[in-house]
């Protein structure tokens, strides 16, 4: 339930926040888009750490909860449109926000048995996306039904911010009624509350060399993502012109493609392995990156979208459990904070660069050093754990 309220309000949240920004009433051009990106992203990856020892140190759960007052900090984000307040906001959103992020991995990983753990990840990550295939198009659907309803103006560069408000209110709404459930959880053991001093000077960390391996390849594909990721909605607006409402479409087909090849992934761990599964899937995604912006039009862009999305997040719930196999029981939350970390800071740097080129209308240098970057990261990783997963099998 916590996973389904989670994924509607992100879903709504993700297409209409930045489009938002970007209505000609509200006036924020694609560069200070970014650069809010940024601001969230360098909080989310300098707090990952220490919120990796919070978990540790007062339980995965309890940090899950208090992640989600971060939903409050939003409702200046859109009542408020000062650009440092609004830069504020967001460094305080990816602040508290990313103590449930750091926390969700270890929590599932403590509650559930080894032979599951990929299917449980897999199916969490599933429904999260599908609720976020109805949050993503209702949610570019609404701003103008509430506008067409209140008698006020319509369309991507003529609508009134008005609507757009009401649907960010929904989205924070449904953001804090996560809590709900979250209170009725019941943890399977007991927290075994580690001493702050130890956990300060790192020394629940024993497998630092396999930390590094990890955090390596994931810092070069945040790098890479960074440049697209968190702009793709403004991509499309201005590149082929799309309303909130085809946006949301796209979003939320994207989400439907990333839901199935979810529920596909774990099979083929089963039957290739974890860092195969993992190495091929993002491969097969770089040419649909390069497609993507190359596309003459919207229908074209959006097929490589969908294949893109599927391909690269197929990765995600695969290689998280593969990390948490990988580390003892006492540094899993600590090493979640440190992925984030390396995943959060480069994308918060080449984000801000990417909106700076997209707002001079350059959308082909972003895509491709995004798959460049891809490339090496993929390489290494592959390069990093191909012998441990089978030294491991034997």
């Amino acid at each position: 339930m916590a996973t389904t309220l989670l994924g509607l309000s992100s879903g709504v949240w993700g297409v209409i926040f930045y489009l938002y920004l970007n209505l000609g009433e509200v006036g924020f051009q694609p560069d200070f888009i970014g650069n809010m990106f940024t601001a969230s992203a360098i909080a989310t990856g300098l707090v990952a750490l220490p919120a990796g020892l919070l978990c540790e140190r007062v339980g995965t759960k309890r940090a899950m909860f208090v992640s989600q007052m971060s939903s409050l900090v939003s409702i200046i984000q859109i009542v408020t449109l000062h650009p440092s307040i609004l830069l504020l906001a967001s460094l305080t959103t990816g602040l508290i926000g990313t103590i449930g992020w750091v926390a969700s991995a270890p929590f599932m990983m403590e509650n559930s048995r080894q032979e599951e753990r990929t299917y449980l990840f897999s199916i969490s990550w599933a429904v999260m996306v599908i609720m976020g295939v109805i949050g993503s198009y209702i949610g570019g659907a609404m701003p103008d039904t509430f506008n067409a309803a209140l008698g006020l103006p319509t369309g991507a560069e003529t609508g009134s911010a008005t609507g757009y408000r009401i649907t960010l209110i929904i989205s924070i709404a449904l953001a804090l009624a996560v809590t709900v459930p979250i209170l009725f959880i019941k943890q399977d053991k007991t927290i075994q509350r580690q001493k702050a001093g130890a956990l300060l000077s790192l020394e629940n960390i024993k497998s630092p060399l396999t930390i590094i391996k990890f955090m390596i390849p994931t810092g070069l594909i945040g790098f890479g993502a960074g440049f697209i990721v968190p702009l793709f909605n403004i991509f499309f607006k201005l590149k082929f012109a799309a309303t909130p409402e085809q946006v949301g479409t796209v979003f939320a087909l994207g989400n439907v493609t990333l839901g199935i090849g979810t529920l596909v992934a774990p099979t083929l761990a089963n039957r290739i392995g974890k860092v195969k599964a993992v190495v091929v899937c993002e491969y097969l995604s770089m040419p649909f990156i390069m497609l993507m912006t190359l596309a003459p039009n919207l229908a074209l862009a959006t097929s490589a979208y969908l294949f893109r999305g599927a391909l690269m997040n197929m990765a995600g719930p695969i290689s998280s459990t593969f990390q948490m196999e990988m580390v003892t029981e006492s540094e899993r939350a600590t090493t979640s904070g440190l992925m984030i970390m390396a995943d959060n800071i480069p994308r918060a740097v080449t984000a801000s660069i990417s909106g700076k080129m997209m707002t001079q209308s350059d959308f082909y240098t972003p895509f491709l050093f995004t798959t460049a970057t891809y490339f090496v990261a993929s390489s290494l990783y592959f390069v990093f754990f191909r012998k441990v997963e089978t030294d491991r099998s034997k």
